[in-house]
């Protein structure tokens, strides 16, 4: 019995733990918040509307690529990229996820 409270203690200031460094670093938790969010809509595009963005954006490796890395790099012409990114945004706004975003856009 003596272990099950203990153990009972010891989730809570875990837990409260936890709570406490959420609330000490704001600048954190709605950086959390803002990549949840982004890959909820990247989710969205079909893969290689995706994957362009990522590039073009440097969502991954946080380096953001112009159109004509992002073609060599998938094997395309710098055109298809353009319409491929054009299409993706329109995609985006046409969904409406941005209002999800609108907090971390500054509207």
């Amino acid at each position: 019995m003596r272990d099950l409270m203990a153990d009972s203690r010891s989730n809570e200031r875990a837990r409260s733990d936890v709570s406490r460094g959420r609330d000490a670093d704001p600048e954190a938790a709605a950086l959390t918040a803002l990549r949840s969010k982004l890959s909820g809509v990247l989710r969205r595009l079909p893969d290689i509307e995706r994957r362009v963005v990522e590039l073009r954006m440097g969502l991954v490796d946080g380096t953001p690529a112009k159109p004509g890395e992002v073609a060599q790099r998938l094997g395309m012409t710098i055109p298809e990229v353009r319409k491929i990114e054009t299409r993706a945004f329109e995609r985006i706004r046409e969904v409406g996820p941005i209002k999800g975003l609108e907090r971390f856009l500054g509207r």
